[in-house]
């Protein structure tokens, strides 16, 4: 074939684009250092087959991107033989393709891979999500417990009911000061249960030798788990200048969450949708309280509230809560000889709150993209904290970047980002905003001036403060007398995003 090429360009002045023999086509292009030929029989279209050399040589370009050499096409075999089996099919015949599609082909991006690596995400997502709401508990827990000791006489609840601060308005007369109602009798101190954790009683010692005293089965067991766990616990002083053993530290470290016999969680989630020019088109807020009662003796209770709200919260309660009675700000049965369900997360009030206004808004996000015009983009990000007693941890600002190349980060408050490459977005990390840092900017540089590549902005974040400010006051039995409790409450994004 070299030769029979050969023959008919040496001596010729002629332009040529094919040559031809008795039964072989030969269509030919130069490409740089070398020649690119497509080898057909003689009753081909020739029109064709030109525009079939001219893809070929495209796709040859493309793949070998510095220089069109022999090295570099060497280099690029497998490759290239690859797209060369997308253009034409078995038995020399050209698929109906163009570069776009080859380029899609060969990339093998597929939407079905695309939904399950989401699914994917999300399940992680959420598996983070619902790991760091559990830390996040026993973190507040263990401070209150180190604050207030196991002997205090109030609780988690009876006195820190106030410190969610905020509310949208308050009950009228009768509601939440006198506990809608009950008389105001004195507290009864409050006297501890008894742990479990206690050291065992003296036993006689042995006769017999004795090299050292015997381990008990309680500390070997948790020496074990401790030794599995990799934990260092320190010893604690008690008020008393004695110190807590090994194994009640070991305890106060594993306990998922310290609960009273009588316990309420505040749950609420929050969705968002802002527009990117700052609009907000629309904001919800769901929670529920759940109340749990792990002694009989104790589940003939009234929970009071402390916080109220304005007439745009929508609440609902359970089917068998007097809805008279919660009207004056005091949760009950209708059945006041009924007991409350022991042992059971009975969900006794349920609210929604919907608004348009960009005020209410926790967290604003504003994006400023700047093309350059010279084929890259200027981004700042800047997040505002727009309801100031609320703490948000653990945000994550996620925004999308367009291009093929990384992003550049120029500054970013926090110091705390990651790039993921594989889904082309930016992670903005903040542990903590509150009133200490309600304001900060990321600024980064892209090359690739499509402004609607950095949309839809997405942001999850949690807090131990309810968003409508939620918060019981007090339990009391029907007698009047106050019912020690324990409360929690989280706040946690469920789709938040800048469209």
């Amino acid at each position: 074939m070299t030769a029979q090429v050969e023959k008919q360009l040496i001596g010729s002045s002629d332009q040529h684009t094919f040559v031809e023999t008795d039964a072989v086509r030969y269509v030919y292009q130069p490409l740089e250092e070398l020649f690119l030929v497509l080898i057909t029989n003689k009753q081909s279209n020739i029109l064709q087959d030109i525009d079939s050399l001219h893809l070929f040589a495209r796709i040859v370009s493309e793949t070998c991107r510095s220089k069109v050499d022999e090295r570099e096409v060497s280099r690029n075999a497998f490759e290239l033989i690859n797209v060369f089996d997308e253009v034409v099919c078995v038995g020399g015949y050209r698929e109906s393709v163009n570069l776009s599609h080859i380029r899609t082909i060969v990339e093998m991006e597929s939407h079905e891979e695309r939904v399950q690596e989401e699914i994917e995400r999300n399940k992680e997502r959420e598996a983070k999500e619902e790991l760091a709401r559990k830390a996040k508990l026993i973190d507040a827990q263990r401070r209150e417990m180190a604050k207030k000791g196991f002997n205090s006489s109030g609780g988690f609840g009876s006195n820190s009911g106030g410190n969610f601060g905020g509310n949208y308005g308050g009950f009228k007369q009768g509601g939440m000061g006198g506990g809608g109602g009950f008389d105001s009798a004195p507290a009864k101190p409050y006297q501890p249960e008894p742990s479990y954790a206690s050291a065992p009683a003296a036993r006689p010692m042995g006769k017999g030798m004795q090299l050292g005293k015997k381990q008990n089965a309680t500390d070997a067991l948790f020496d074990v788990i401790k030794k599995d766990e990799g934990l260092e616990l320190p010893r604690k002083r008690t008020r008393k200048g004695s110190y807590f053993t090994g194994s009640f530290a070991l305890i106060t470290c594993l306990l998922t969450a310290f609960q009273y016999r009588v316990h309420i969680a505040i749950d609420e989630r929050i969705s968002a949708r802002v527009s990117r020019d700052g609009g907000l088109e629309t904001m919800e807020v769901k929670g529920k309280m759940e109340l749990k009662v792990s002694d009989p003796g104790k589940a003939m209770i009234r929970v009071a509230l402390q916080n109220a709200y304005s007439e745009t919260i929508q609440f609902t309660t359970h089917p068998n809560v007097d809805k008279a009675l919660f009207a004056t700000g005091v949760i009950g049965l209708r059945d006041p000889s009924r007991p409350f369900p022991v042992n059971q997360a009975l969900p006794i009030v349920k609210w929604r709150f919907l608004s348009k206004d960009d005020n209410h808004l926790p967290l604003s996000i504003n994006c400023w993209p700047s093309p350059s015009g010279n084929g890259s983009c200027d981004v700042n990000i800047e997040y505002e904290l727009q309801v100031d007693r609320l703490e948000l941890r653990d945000v994550t600002i996620s925004i999308p970047y367009p291009g093929t190349s990384d992003p550049i980060i120029q500054s970013a408050d926090g110091n705390s980002y990651q790039v993921n490459r594989q889904a082309r977005m930016i992670d903005w990390q903040l542990p903590l905003i509150d009133a200490s840092n309600m304001n900060g900017v990321l600024e980064f540089t892209v090359n690739d001036e499509n402004v609607d590549g950095f949309f839809p902005i997405r942001v999850a974040f949690s807090s131990l403060r309810p968003y409508c400010s939620v918060a019981v006051g007090d339990v009391l039995a029907l007698d009047g007398n106050r019912v020690t409790f324990s409360q929690e409450a989280l706040l946690m994004t469920e789709d938040y995003c800048i469209v």
